[in-house]
């Protein structure tokens, strides 16, 4: 890619971009042998295919539709992403797909700490599940507080934080279809929020910051983080 002119992302690294002298993009992301290649440049993108071809056995696939659980769907206001197979799978491996569903993600007010007198739960199970719940977060920001607060009780788990991850995936449940729409536009004005509790945390009294920005509307980044 890099003999090709393209340029590797410092966020990060499994994406490359390329700028023609037209003012077009040309991108590409690669997992292992899945690739996206997209871009407003329809010469540069056709040109990195047949680079690609000369390289590499290449099935290609159309119009992006599924990526590593994430569903793309095309529609006339834009293009909508989701994980709802994801959703559903994760519900049938826990046994919770027949579960009541939860309207929040979380209790309001929750004072989760370290629980000491709580039961132990099985550590390895916790932080798979965790991890599952921290990888759905990539296209479900309304769960992303939720996930920061379970993940801080991965190295010694309880019963009471085992509880906080089964309402996540009771409120999953409920919302299995949610996404994040990126909207068709010419506006491209950069919109940021951010706001923190005040030493609320049970455990070190550090508080709670989160942000999100958008771009022409559409939600691009956020996070919750202690």
């Amino acid at each position: 890619m890099l003999k090709l002119g393209y340029k590797q992302s410092q966020g990060d690294h499994t994406l490359f971009v390329k700028n023609s002298s037209s003012g077009g993009v040309t991108a590409l992301l690669v997992y292992v042998d899945d690739i996206i290649v997209t871009g407003d440049d329809l010469e540069g993108m056709e040109s990195l295919k047949k680079s690609l071809v000369k390289e590499f056995e290449v099935k290609e696939l159309r119009k992006l539709k599924y990526f590593l659980g994430i569903e793309v769907l095309h529609s006339r206001e834009g293009i909508i992403i989701s994980q709802q197979k994801y959703i559903v799978d994760l519900l049938t491996e826990t046994g919770k797909l027949g579960c009541k569903p939860a309207n929040t993600p979380i209790e309001m007010n929750h004072r989760l700490g370290d629980a000491l007198e709580d039961a132990v739960v099985d550590k390895s199970s916790y932080q798979r599940l965790v991890g599952k719940l921290i990888y759905l977060s990539h296209t479900r920001p309304d769960i992303a507080y939720a996930v920061g607060v379970v993940s801080q009780f991965m190295h010694n788990p309880k019963e009471s934080h085992l509880r906080a991850v089964y309402q996540i995936l009771q409120y999953l449940k409920g919302t299995p279809g949610k996404g994040i729409l990126f909207k068709k536009g010419e506006n491209l004005t950069l919109e940021a929020y951010t706001d923190a509790d005040y030493a609320g945390s049970m455990v070190d009294r550090r508080s709670t910051s989160g942000y999100c920005t958008f771009l022409g509307g559409n939600l691009v980044t956020w996070r919750s983080k202690k």
